[in-house]
């Protein structure tokens, strides 16, 4: 009878072992996952911001001035004065 004890406690620790190593290793792919995601994320929103700025805007208005947005601190305006 000690020895059947023995032995599952003995099993009972491998196992338990083994649910932890498994956790671990779940854990550590996730992670993994979860950091690719988010590089990507940043990388595209980079290369999106990246993008925009190297166009310039115009807009015109009922008038026919034309507004650039740039990256000044004020919008150039470009066409008739009324």
């Amino acid at each position: 009878m000690e020895e059947k004890d023995k032995t599952w406690s003995e099993i009972e620790e491998l196992f338990a072992t083994e649910v932890i190593e498994q956790s671990k290793r779940t854990a550590k792919r996730w992670f993994i996952i979860w950091l690719i995601t988010f590089l990507t994320l940043v990388g595209t929103n980079g290369v999106w911001i990246y993008m925009f700025n190297q166009y310039d805007y115009v807009s015109q208005d009922g008038s026919g001035v034309n507004t650039y947005k740039t990256d000044v601190n004020g919008d150039v305006n470009n066409g008739s004065e009324n």
